[in-house]
């Protein structure tokens, strides 16, 4: 009976993770098709005879995200299960509705409330707002949120390397202006040459500016090849910020993960960091076995993402991201006690036991701790 009771609690834990991921995938496209149909719309009589369906279809759309919309603010004003009362009602929901994703999800939905109570509005309008409902893909891009970080962590390099843009494209313009001022009346003054050194040093080259001069075409040469070098500096700025970023996001996560590991708990900074730098990501179908029962334990593993069911003697258990497993029978070198499947895709952090016997090689104080604290979890 208990059994069974933990595999109807898993199924149905299953069947909220694959309906969450459901109204996600609803919302997203959603808003892809909204998107898609304002710069669709840009295009006269493109519709044709199925102009009245697509009109019903951006209609809903707007209404699904509309909801959205108000179910967001709903879970804002109850705050977070943690979060302290005074932190929940009208403070949590400010937080929400004056942050970037609430002003994302508002913008979104803004010129469709407003139509609907108020006033039409143009079609310019709807274009506008249509293709600005892009944004709101933001609270599902992580990628985004990290740029985002990375252009503000690197602000003030990108700053000095822009500074140096600007002093050569006034320097080039100026020279260029000594150069050609006599012969040429796009290079008349200036701010008129000005214009040709941007186009120049961003290595775009529209040619409707261009020396005709043998010192001036020998003077945009230079200029163009330095405009590739130049480049290249905030590109790479950009590179090594975002690289940077996602290097110290994922060891964040990966330290958390091992920190919370009651065997890892008496060490220190620098050996959760050993350990961290140790684990090796790995995949898992849906439906693959991780680890089977009676097989000698090899390595403990970390769950980032996805769902895994522990089944034991004593029943079934749910796995998810944060969860580990395996690390009695790693470090005792006894059989596992249990089979772990995969019941969807997942990715896996492993920790096997050659690393980890190197580690505490280093270590060796830590041995007696740790197999002290796997034999407690043992019996317990």
């Amino acid at each position: 009976m208990d059994d069974l009771i933990r595999t109807l609690l898993a199924d149905g834990e299953l069947a909220q993770f694959r309906l969450r991921a459901a109204y996600r995938g609803l919302v997203i496209l959603c808003i892809l098709g909204s998107t898609g149909i304002a710069i669709v719309d840009t295009v006269p009589d493109i519709w044709g005879r199925w102009q009245s369906l697509v009109d019903v279809l951006d209609i809903l759309g707007l209404v699904l995200l509309s909801l959205d919309y108000v179910f967001r603010l709903r879970l804002a004003w109850l705050g977070k299960e943690d979060d302290e009362p005074e932190q929940r009602g009208f403070r949590s929901l400010r937080k929400y509705a004056l942050g970037p994703y609430g002003i994302f999800d508002f913008v979104a939905v803004f010129p469709f409330l407003l139509e609907m109570t108020v006033l039409p509005l143009s079609p310019d309008a709807h274009t506008v707002f249509g293709i600005v409902r892009f944004l709101k893909l933001a609270r599902y891009s992580p990628a985004i949120e990290i740029l985002a970080a990375a252009v503000i962590e690197e602000l003030k390099p990108l700053a000095s390397a822009l500074f140096i843009v600007a002093i050569l494209a006034v320097a080039a313009a100026t020279l260029m202006y000594f150069t050609e001022r006599t012969v040429n009346e796009h290079f008349a003054t200036v701010p008129d040459a000005l214009w040709w050194a941007i186009i120049t040093l961003t290595t775009v080259g529209y040619g409707d500016v261009v020396p005709i001069t043998v010192m001036g075409k020998i003077l945009n040469s230079f200029v163009a090849v330095l405009g590739l070098c130049m480049f290249a500096l905030p590109a790479s700025i950009l590179a090594t910020g975002f690289s940077e970023e996602m290097r110290r996001r994922n060891f964040m996560s990966t330290w958390n993960l091992v920190a919370k590991v009651p065997m890892f708990g008496s060490m220190h900074a620098g050996q959760i960091a050993e350990i961290a730098s140790l684990l090796r990501p790995m995949r898992v179908p849906r439906g693959d076995i991780v680890v089977r029962e009676g097989d000698v334990g090899d390595s403990m593993y970390f769950i980032v993402a996805g769902q895994l069911e522990a089944r034991t003697p004593h029943g079934i258990f749910t796995l998810r991201a944060g969860d580990f497993f395996g690390e009695i029978a790693m470090v005792e070198r006894n059989p596992r006690t249990a089979t772990v499947v995969a019941t969807m895709r997942s990715q896996l952090l492993e920790l096997q036991v050659l690393d980890f016997q190197r580690f505490v090689g280093r270590y060796p104080e830590l041995l007696d701790v740790i197999r002290e604290t796997a034999k407690n979890r043992l019996q317990q």
